[in-house]
This record gives structure tokens, sequence and C-alpha cells, in this order.
């Protein structure tokens, strides 16, 4: 290793720019050498007051505040969750002609809960079910395997199986499923 490459790996060390193996390295090469170990010293030094020399910014009125709020939000583990339909946020759902709105998902059982809108008459193309797939009929008509299901019907399609519904306009319906089915169209 040449001069160069040494001051730069100290550098790259003193801001912790490298990986940890590699700063364990650099801590052992400066343990073994009075002068690198003086260098790297410095410069952590260095990188250590970088910080104050800045003029400090201006922090707008009140993000402290929303800041710590937000946080408490995020880490909160709420035993209730409440939506107001006036709060729902409908998105384009992957498949063209539907509108979704996520009401929760459980990453740890892979599992999603969603309301489903089809503002015009869409067919869903063929899907595989990782876990079982429970839909609840709200407003208007789905066809599933040449039966209509309307407002209140249940339906319940157990892990592994294929189908393809088709969704009538103004059909709107709860569905829970899995995160990993799979399109097979």
């Amino acid at each position: 290793m040449n001069q160069e490459e040494l001051q730069n790996l100290l550098a790259l060390s003193a801001i912790a720019a490298i990986a940890p193996d590699e700063i364990q390295s650099v801590e052992e090469l400066a343990a073994a050498s009075p002068e690198i170990d003086q260098e790297l010293r410095s410069l952590q030094n260095t990188a250590a007051t970088l910080a104050y020399t800045e003029t400090p910014l201006d922090v707008p009125a009140g993000l402290k505040q929303r800041l710590f709020n937000r946080i408490q939000q995020e880490t909160e583990v709420l035993d209730f969750v409440a939506l107001r339909s006036g709060e729902l946020k409908w998105k384009p759902h992957p498949v063209k002609g539907l509108m979704m709105t996520v009401l929760k998902i459980d990453h740890q059982k892979r599992e999603i809960s969603a309301l489903i809108r089809a503002d015009q008459d869409v067919e869903y193309p063929s899907h595989h079910h990782a876990t079982g797939e429970e839909i609840f009929m709200l407003q208007g008509e789905l066809i599933d395997r040449g039966v209509t299901y309307k407002a209140g019907d249940y339906l319940y399609s157990k892990a592994g199986s294929i189908h393809a519904p088709t969704a009538i306009a103004g059909c709107m319906f709860f569905v829970k499923t899995s995160l990993d089915d799979n399109f097979l169209e």
C-alpha cells in the first residue's frame, strides 16, 4: 500500500465511511505504528469538529414538535385502529379498472386487508392463492366460478386455489388475502 492509499484509508476510517472490518484493520495498523496512530487520531478529531464549523440553520417553528409527534405515531403499537370512510385513500389497483384502499398490511403474516371497487366491468386475471382469500361483498355484483355474488355474500378461496372473478361496475368488496398471491396470465 502506497502513502496516498494509506492516507485515503485513514481518512475514510476517521469518518466511518468504510466497512467495520476495514475500520478494525486500520485500528490494528494504527496500534502497530505510533505515526499512523497519531495521523488517524488527528483525522478523527478533525472530523468530529466539522459539524461545529457550520452556521446553525434556523429551525422552522413547530418542526421539533411535529417531528416528535410523527415519531410517536410511527412507534406506537396500537391495539385499536379506526378508519372513517372520508379518510380512505383510493388508489388505482394493479388491475386496470379497479380502485383499492389498503386498510391493513400485516408483514409478519404476509396478509393484506383492503377494499376493492370496480368502476367498470373488469375481468380479474387468473391468480393463485398463497394462503386463503376472504371476500365480503358490500355493493354491486361479483361473478366467480359462474356464480353471481351480491352485497352481504361471503366468499372463501383456500390456499392453492386458482380463480378469475369478474367485477361488475359499481361493485365494492372487502378482501383479505396474501401478499404472495401470483397472477397466472
